[in-house]
């Protein structure tokens, strides 16, 4: 089981590495085919939809051949869409390689996590925060090889180290033997929260799985537009220097594998709705510092800052969806991975829009948007638990009478 578990780990590993790759390098990019940010957020929905295909291919795949095929399957496109870039081909073509290389990230994410909300009820936050970590160790691994790279003067060569990582993967998945059955469920478990009626409606259910899926579509919304356009904005709002600016984007992940590694502890204490409440308050007071302390060092602290706020949020939403639905395990995942590749493709596009047609502190108001938008979605989910347990107990009560 120790070699399923850290063979997952190093997926999500190799997923961060992707998902941060054209980000770290937009601007060298962008200037090497003499194109506009707005083609950089057209690159960015691109790749998203390639993530959002990537959903129900992988599902397919799936059911047809099992876990071990799809997931060696994703390892070899991503390799050949790496290596295929670093030819520098048209930017048309570029376009179209990310959009198979984003099929292939999201295969990894949505088949990774479906096994881990399977096999490890119970503490499923704890497990999905040490995926989340490996995750945002590759995120941060990226930008600092980026920066390397660009200091060569040969920035596309980064995409060697995703491209080979995932074909040592592809060969160690299919060489790969676990059983499920051997899952341990010994460790620390999540903080308890209670789940609503097991009677709810159908429309109930429907209801609450909306919201949560807007949840997780506005949030990656945010960390969309950061891990792609965090340098741009640092060059065009604070005008740092490119190889500075692809920093940014370091420290953000940085704060983000500290976050994780601290979420794991925090969860087995606070319950998954204080914890998403509390994240996303203080996101939105680092989004208005970083709005009113316009200066690059305060920049870097308030990106360190977010990257902490937002650090358990994806995971501890897909939790907090999977204990608000019990049964509903993979239907769950695969709709929330779906979303996020939705959020992850609109809401970057858009910004890459207001980069070009707007004030640079737009880009920023827009992304507290977002956060204050999940804030009231959440309080919609509490709502609804509040409304259950009223029910519940009037039922109680009657019966009892």
């Amino acid at each position: 089981m120790k070699q399923f578990t850290w063979a997952s780990y190093a997926l999500y590993l190799l997923a961060g590495l992707v998902i941060t790759t054209i980000g770290s390098v937009m601007p060298q990019l962008l200037e090497h085919y003499n194109r506009s940010y707005t083609d950089g957020g057209q690159l960015v929905f691109a790749g998203s939809v390639g993530f959002m295909a990537g959903v129900p291919i992988s599902a397919y795949i799936l059911k047809k051949f099992g876990e071990k095929v799809t997931l060696s399957a994703a390892c070899i496109v991503i390799a050949l869409s790496q290596f295929a870039m670093l030819a520098l081909p048209p930017f048309g073509w570029v376009t179209a390689i990310n959009l198979l290389n984003s099929i292939g990230a999201s295969s990894l994410e949505v088949v990774v996590a479906s096994l881990m909300m399977e096999m490890f009820i119970g503490r499923r936050a704890v497990v999905m925060s040490y995926l989340e970590v490996s995750f945002g160790l590759g995120a941060l691994l990226m930008p600092f090889v980026a920066s390397f790279f660009i200091k060569q003067g040969s920035w596309q060569s980064s995409l060697w180290v995703t491209g080979i990582l995932a074909a040592v993967l592809a060969v160690v998945w299919m060489r790969l033997q676990y059983r499920k059955e051997e899952t341990d469920i010994t460790e620390g478990t999540d903080a308890a929260e209670a789940a609503p009626p097991a009677e709810l409606s159908r429309r109930s259910k429907g209801w609450l799985l909306t919201l949560f899926l807007l949840m997780i579509f506005l949030y990656c919304g945010i960390e969309g537009s950061l891990n792609n356009f965090l340098s741009s904005i640092f060059v065009s709002y604070f005008h740092a220097a490119p190889s500075s600016a692809s920093i940014s984007i370091g420290l953000f992940w940085v704060a983000m594998v500290i976050g994780r590694l601290a979420t794991g502890w925090i969860i087995r204490r606070i319950n998954y709705s204080r914890f998403l409440m509390g994240s996303m308050l203080l996101t939105l007071v680092a989004v208005a510092a970083l709005l009113l302390l316009d200066v690059e060092a305060a920049g870097y602290i308030f990106v360190t800052m977010l990257g902490l706020t937002l650090s358990g949020v994806y995971s501890i939403t897909m939790v907090y969806a999977n204990h608000s639905l019990p049964g509903m395990a993979r239907l769950v995942t695969v709709l929330i991975t779906g979303c996020a590749g939705f959020g992850g493709a609109l809401f970057p596009a858009l910004l890459g829009y207001v980069l070009d047609h707007a004030e640079p502190a737009a880009s920023l108001w827009l992304i507290g948007s977002y956060a204050a938008g999940f804030i009231v979605l959440l309080l919609g989910v509490m709502a609804g638990y509040r409304h259950w347990s009223r029910q519940a107990g009037a039922g109680q009560a009657s019966a009892g009478l």
